[in-house]
């Protein structure tokens, strides 16, 4: 008699495990549930398919704020403060989580009327805290008409909401015609040292040119003067700012201290956008080599490859027309940790590249759900992830802590119909049947805890656990529960 009785235990407890996954799979439809295949992840149901792609479902994106007017970048004053700059001249500081925006007064002379000119991206000084020094990139025009532009930066003082002792430094003359590739990146590196690039202004033979700042990366001190040990400082032929060329329009530049690498996003033509590892005195090449064509569809320069030109480290073709670019250091995506995370803006979305030293292994695309441009990246001091897109403002994609495991629901009717009620409603083979008390008195007298002992180390004929090696004592514990109690009940 207590061999068939164990014998349905187990089956008992076999059944559970299945059943408990159907009704995990869908607990509340009309329909008869889903057994899921061993292995087989639960439904996906949330919003964020291109993170649950990466079996990251644990996440949220919300809307920070959302009446901004074409923003361009973010930078964090403080652990809970950002300071927004808008491409139409606009700069505010905003409070989390809630604000509000607050304008900051002061901005110089700004050129916003045409194509992409407006102020372009903000910076920190390494002693923010202390000094409160800022830095910001803008489209600058000339006084007498209007009409031709450059890249400048400039630095001041931020004391509550305005901009304190204002001034350029770095006017990258000469002006010229086109409203378009200002570049305009700004980040400070080790030791100090401002990098800034400065876009081709759609001019393509002076990114090749050393006695032009147009098509190249600059490094300065923090007052615009030359470092000493800039690599070009002892050649006549070549602007002593200079630290890199051959590029056609960086908006992206971020340092990372773990790498000790500068890492630059830029424009392409018509396809090959790249990204670079920013290395003193290197020649990335543009126009000479590329990965792009004209937009006529013409060829451009040599082809991909020339002695002592830089390969890229990664690029895109077709292009996504990157935008500023992140390396992602937190603790709330660990799984991340070193992965560099470009926004794309004709793209919409965030291309994650999962660097491994100086290689590339995989790239995917993430928060295409956005639907909208992403203008810039920020990861904040708690691991979470800063979205700044053109059309619908900044938001925040965040893990959202799992929540404390749960006792399964009570089944243990439907159990019993499904598995147990062909052997004890008819006593096959004398198994002893809920409905006859008599048969369990035995059983009964026993204290409950011998009652799990014996059927978890087995007993007399019985193997061991039923059999169901699967299954957890708890479970096994659990079953017996529902058994003896019931017989207790029909007494």
């Amino acid at each position: 008699m207590m061999r068939f009785w164990l014998a349905c235990v187990c089956l008992l407890v076999a059944g559970a495990i299945l059943l408990s996954q159907a009704f995990a799979a869908s607990p509340t439809t009309d329909s008869p549930p889903r057994v899921l295949k061993a292995g087989e992840p639960k439904p996906y149901e949330g919003d964020l398919r291109s993170l649950a792609a990466l079996n990251i479902r644990n996440v949220q994106l919300e809307t920070v704020v959302n009446e901004l007017k074409e923003p361009w970048a973010i930078e964090f004053l403080g652990p809970d403060e950002l300071i927004i700059s808008e491409i139409r001249g606009r700069l505010y500081r905003y409070k989390l989580p809630t604000g509000p925006l607050q304008p900051i007064s002061g901005l110089p002379r700004i050129a916003t009327e045409a194509e992409q000119t407006g102020l372009l991206d903000i910076e920190l000084h390494p002693d923010f805290k202390n000094n409160r020094r800022i830095y910001f990139s803008y489209s600058a025009s000339d006084e007498e008409t209007s009409r031709f532009f450059l890249t400048a930066v400039a630095t001041a003082e931020l004391r509550d909401t305005k901009l304190l002792g204002v001034h350029d430094i770095l006017r990258a003359g000469p002006f010229s015609w086109s409203p378009s590739n200002f570049g305009g990146a700004l980040e400070f590196g080790p030791k100090g040292f401002l990098y800034v690039s400065v876009g081709d202004r759609s001019e393509h033979m002076f990114a090749q040119q050393g006695e032009r700042l147009q098509g190249k990366i600059l490094r300065l001190n923090d007052d615009g003067s030359v470092p000493a040990d800039n690599p070009f400082v002892n050649d006549e032929t070549v602007d002593d700012r200079i630290y890199a060329l051959g590029v056609r329009n960086a908006q992206g530049l971020h340092y990372d201290a773990t790498y000790g690498q500068l890492f630059e996003a830029e424009h392409g033509p018509m396809g090959g956008d790249e990204i670079n590892i920013i290395q003193a005195g290197a020649n990335y090449g543009w126009p000479t080599i590329t990965y792009g064509q004209n937009y006529t569809t013409e060829a451009i320069g040599v082809g991909t490859h020339k002695t002592g030109l830089i390969q890229p480290l990664w690029y895109y073709t077709p292009s996504i027309a990157v935008s500023p670019l992140a390396v992602y250091r937190g603790s709330m995506f660990p799984e991340w940790d070193g992965h560099l995370l470009v926004g794309a803006l004709a793209g919409k979305h965030i291309s994650k590249l999962d660097l491994d030293g100086t290689r590339i292994r995989s790239e995917r695309a993430l928060l295409g759900e956005l639907k909208d441009r992403i203008r810039d990246i920020k990861v904040a001091a708690d691991g979470s992830i800063f979205v700044l897109t053109q059309n619908k403002g900044l938001h925040r994609l965040f893990r959202v802590p799992s929540p404390p495991a749960t006792e399964k629901p009570d089944n243990s009717e439907l159990l019993y119909q499904m598995i147990c009620s062909g052997c004890h409603d008819t006593g096959a083979s004398g198994t002893p049947q809920l409905t006859e008390p008599t048969h369990w008195t035995g059983i009964l007298a026993k204290p409950r805890e011998d009652v799990y002992r014996n059927t978890i180390d087995g007993y007399r004929e019985m193997p061991e656990r039923g059999l169901c090696y699967i299954c957890t004592d708890k479970q096994i514990r659990a079953t017996v529960d529902y058994i003896l109690d019931r017989v207790r009940v029909e007494e």
